[in-house]
């Protein structure tokens, strides 16, 4: 008898189960991907080992590639008509997306150095970088040759995005080549841009 009515009432409970409405969960919205990567910026240099000294040394870029490389349709050619170039690509932390590519024509001329230009003025780029040691690393970047340090590093606020405020330690300088590089240590939670 107990066992008939145990079986009666686990059916009942299968039963009120499978008429029940499952519970509505909310999907997370997952924003579609573009079929489109940023995968990297290329810097042209005059001396790629003095290139080397800030972005791999002081910064600490992990080199990716290095190779020579000829572009015959470029005007540079050398004595032979070859035109030899030397690409290095660096990464932090990632393989894909964010590399840096630093290009030195070995053929032709030297270029001269770069003229001295106001920074932020059009036609030019800044090339951004997070490091969480910021105090120690831009210690080794004030070191390497070429070098022009415009900023120590400063206390800045900016506006995010959802009206959060985003607090970041900011420093600027140059290259050896005159581009502007930012070295920032975020001391707020930065966005996600997902």
């Amino acid at each position: 008898m107990i066992r008939v009515t145990m079986m009666a009432l686990a059916m009942v409970l299968v039963a009120g189960c499978a008429t029940r409405e499952p519970p509505q969960v909310e999907t997370p919205k997952v924003e579609a991907r573009q079929p489109l990567d940023f995968r990297r910026t290329t810097l042209i240099v005059r001396d790629i080992e003095k290139s080397l000294a800030l972005y791999r040394d002081a910064l600490g870029m992990t080199v990716y590639y290095d190779q020579q490389l000829t572009s015959p349709r470029l005007q540079r050619k050398g004595g032979d008509g070859v035109n030899r170039s030397r690409l290095v690509l660096l990464k932090a932390n990632d393989g894909f997306v964010g590399l840096l590519g630093l290009w030195q024509f070995m053929d032709g001329p030297k270029p001269p150095p770069p003229p001295a230009k106001p920074a932020f003025a059009p036609n030019e780029i800044v090339v951004l970088f997070n490091a969480d040691d910021l105090e120690t690393r831009f210690e080794k970047v004030r070191a390497a040759p070429g070098v022009t340090i415009m900023s120590e590093p400063t206390l800045r606020a900016y506006p995010g995005a959802n009206g959060t405020e985003i607090k970041v330690m900011v420093s600027m300088l140059t290259d050896p080549d005159g581009h502007v590089v930012e070295l920032n240590k975020a001391l707020s939670a930065l966005p996600s841009m997902k």
